[in-house]
C-alpha cells in the first residue's frame, strides 16, 4: 500500500503504509455513515413489522414443508 508515495512523490508515514491504511479507514466509514443515515428510518419499522408477522403465522403458510 504506497499508492500515496506513487502518487504524490511524498512518504508522510515513512514507508509503513499507516497514512493509506488511514484514507481507506475514512473512506469506509463514510460509505458505512451515509448507509446507515439512509436507511436508518426505515430498517427498524420493517424489522417491527417483521416480528410482528412471524408471531402470526401458522405451520400452514411454511414454504419448507
Amino acid at each position: 500500500m504506497d499508492f500515496i508515495e506513487r502518487w504524490l512523490h511524498i512518504s508522510p508515514d515513512g514507508g509503513n503504509g499507516m497514512s493509506e491504511l488511514m484514507v481507506m479507514a475514512a473512506v469506509i466509514l463514510t460509505v458505512l455513515t451515509v448507509a446507515i443515515t439512509a436507511f436508518r428510518r426505515h430498517l427498524p419499522k420493517k424489522f417491527f413489522e417483521y416480528l410482528e408477522q412471524f408471531g402470526k403465522r401458522e405451520d400452514r403458510d411454511r414454504y419448507d414443508n
